[in-house]
């Protein structure tokens, strides 16, 4: 800005004194009007070239720091989601789920904190609308026995299916549903308190990645220490989730962060 102030009136000041030379010098039989006119647009004209570009670099630089302030302020909020999410690991504890219980396809309701801690059971819930769900589970099907293995439970939870409790009791029963919904490690939300919980989850989601979360679904990997791992948009990676659950036990060098996978 300094160098197109300079220019641009350094070519002010010389169009003012080559106009106060054409108006002294017009009464010479040697004057040109035509050459005088040619030297006053040259120095004009660049004073008006000076006050475009510095315009421009003006704009340029709103722009820019525009840029930086927003990026600044998305990281401010980013912290706050990050903090709101950490202090979700107690609110899940908290809330129960219904597991099956023998083989008979009896059902019974356990607390979070009681099946992690009891039971040491790890869990990855799944939310998103009915086909998400559906698709995860037919994912998760095809390792169940890892799944028996690693003590690891699988949670859906249908956006798009009412309530809770519409969700874990439909008609004829825990029983009717497709096989793969049924199996050993397949757990149903119980109580209203989940809508609340899932509802914040993919409002968090969608604030860092969009819209399009409510279609894709979310994943939520939790260890059996009650610590959420891994939170994920779309298809779930079911083996290395499995992998890094299992790491929690006998810890690795791995990385932790929200959302990192996405379709």
């Amino acid at each position: 800005m300094f160098l197109y102030g300079s220019l641009g009136s350094g070519a002010f000041i010389g169009g003012l004194i080559n106009g106060s030379g054409a108006i002294a010098g017009s009464a010479s039989p040697d004057f040109n009007l035509q050459t005088e006119l040619l030297n006053l647009g040259i120095d004009f004209g660049f004073v008006i070239i000076m006050g475009v570009a510095a315009k421009f670099d003006l704009d340029r630089q709103s722009e820019l720091q525009g840029k930086v302030d927003e990026k600044i302020q998305r990281k401010k909020e980013m912290k706050k989601v990050s903090k709101a999410m950490k202090g979700r690991e107690a609110i899940l504890q908290s809330l129960p789920l219904e597991i099956s219980v023998g083989g008979d396809g009896n059902t019974r309701t356990a607390m979070v904190a009681d099946l992690q801690k009891g039971a040491k059971q790890h869990m990855i819930i799944v939310a998103g609308p009915r086909k998400a769900c559906r698709d995860a589970l037919i994912g998760a099907n095809l390792m169940k026995m890892d799944f028996a293995m690693s003590n690891v439970l699988v949670v859906p939870y249908e956006t798009d299916n009412g309530s809770t409790e519409q969700q874990s009791r439909p008609s004829g029963g825990f029983g009717d549903r497709p096989s793969y919904e049924t199996r050993p490690y397949i757990a149903r939300t119980s109580g209203e308190d989940w809508d609340e919980y899932i509802e914040q989850e993919i409002k968090d989601a969608v604030q860092q990645n969009g819209e399009s979360v409510k279609t894709d679904g979310i994943a939520i990997v939790v260890a059996k220490d009650g610590s959420i791992i891994r939170r994920g948009v779309g298809t779930v990676p079911w083996r290395q989730m499995v992998e890094q659950l299992e790491e929690t036990t006998n810890p690795k060098e791995s990385k932790k962060g929200s959302l990192p996978w996405m379709d």
